[in-house]
């Protein structure tokens, strides 16, 4: 590092962290650039410095990458919901599939290649966010948008170049609406949802709405064609501001004649188009018959277990979250589904190895971040499925899973697909297929 400690200083970046960070060596010191670019020589301004590693961010390129491009948003470096908009889009595919495939080396999985990749638009493509709300009187008074990056400050947004247009098309306006209410320090967030067939947003409130604040709420739905709900506490039931009998958001999944109702606090996959590509991957990849029996595990509202229910004899889907399983019994009724059922478990409890499903030629597990290791038992040990399909938002946990179940020498993992959910931000949700090693499937 340069003697002195706080004066931006020259370094040549070799790779991308994680997290989509550039990173550097100087004088035998690691440091993460955000804004820098492998293969770029740049002056670094330092932002934090620990005892092993240290931060820093770009003041000035000096040797720029040829994968560099201009971000065409204008809140690009300061807003956190996009980090690789200043990396082209096929390159940025480069840096997951690395990131994925390195996560699965250092578990001792492997060699493995990716054999399919799915994208689809990188802008437009957010049906589902959570947009921050705060009361800073010194900037002019509400604003709304996505937290900067590693900070709760919140970067203001007049439009959002990844999030749904019908979204997009209201950003600029929520500042006042908020202002006008008896309490506008008293909403921290707007949670939005996109279906295919209306759009949600849920505004949460700390204090009680005044008859004021709901009229004013249901002028603005009426005026944008929205649904608006309010959620008070920020965690309690949501209650229809209007319409007062609103629809139930959906969305389809053409290939297998499905479609999946939720409301507007449901999990959902982000991205629409690249869902509906998943789901058919994994269904393909699984070539489910009519002899089947699919165990779908952290299945929500249903996203694989009503398409898989098309092909298979039956499917039992479980998730932890008792208002998705009802949700998922809903679906599988309005899609005419009778050979699925579903079952509230929690997946992670440490008596689940006194939980015996059954036996299930096929497994579907999508679960969250965590990671899926407390079912891994319960799957060597008394499902023992065939073959077992692995959807992961998250390369570190899907490698100690895989490790899991290939190093025993009860599966292989015989291919890997990598799903672009997220583009711009350095998140990667992939896909891996296991088969059991006395199978001699596909």
């Amino acid at each position: 590092m340069p003697t002195n400690q706080g004066a931006p200083f020259p370094a040549v970046v070799d790779s991308l962290s994680h997290d989509g960070r550039g990173v550097a060596r100087v004088e035998g010191k690691v440091w993460f650039v955000d804004g820098a670019l492998p293969g770029e020589t740049a002056i670094v301004r330092p932002t934090k410095t620990r005892r092993s590693f240290s931060s820093g961010r770009v003041d000035k390129i000096i040797v720029r990458s040829k994968n560099r491009v201009q971000a065409p948003c204008q809140y690009f470096g300061t807003c956190g919901g996009c980090v690789l908009q200043h990396l082209e889009h096929s390159a940025q595919l480069d840096f997951k599939r690395r990131i994925l495939l390195d996560a699965l080396g250092k578990a001792g999985v492997g060699p493995v290649e990716v054999t399919n990749l799915i994208g689809t638009t990188p802008w437009g493509y957010r049906r589902k966010a959570r947009l921050s709300v705060r009361l800073v009187p010194k900037k002019g008074g509400i604003l709304v948008g996505f937290n900067e990056r590693n900070s709760k400050r919140v970067t203001p947004l007049a439009e959002c170049l990844v999030i749904d247009a019908s979204v997009n098309f209201v950003l600029a306006t929520l500042p006042s609406l908020l202002q006008g209410m008896s309490t506008p320090d008293r909403f921290p967030q707007i949670e939005i949802a996109v279906g295919d067939n209306a759009t949600a947003l849920v505004f949460q409130h700390l204090e009680p709405l005044t008859t004021g604040d709901t009229y004013r709420l249901e002028q603005f739905a009426r005026k944008n064609n929205l649904l608006v709900y309010s959620q008070s506490s920020g965690s309690g039931p949501v209650e229809a501001i209007f319409p007062h009998e609103p629809v139930l958001l959906n969305y389809a999944l053409p290939e297998f004649s499905v479609s999946i109702g939720f409301s507007p606090i449901d999990f959902i996959q982000v991205n629409g188009l690249v869902n509906q590509a998943l789901v058919g991957m994994v269904i393909d990849w699984l070539d489910i018959g009519a002899t089947d029996s699919v165990l779908d595990l952290f299945c929500g509202l249903g996203n694989f277990s009503i398409p898989a229910a098309r092909w298979a004899k039956r499917v039992l889907g479980v998730d932890e979250n008792p208002n998705l399983i009802s949700r998922a019994h809903d679906n599988a009724h309005q899609n005419g589904i009778s050979n699925a059922g579903f079952e509230c478990r929690d997946l992670f409890s440490k008596d689940l190895a006194k939980w015996d499903p059954g036996q299930f030629s096929t497994v579907i597990l999508d679960p969250p971040r965590s990671g899926a290791l407390e079912v891994l038992n319960l799957i060597k040990g008394s499902v023992k499925p065939r073959i077992l399909a692995y959807i992961s938002c998250d390369p570190a946990t899907l490698a100690r899973d895989a490790g899991t179940l290939t190093k025993s020498g009860t599966y292989r993992l015989v291919k890997l697909g990598l799903a672009d959910m997220f583009p711009h931000t350095a998140h990667v949700e992939s896909v891996a297929l296991f088969h059991r090693c006395e199978d001699t499937v596909g």
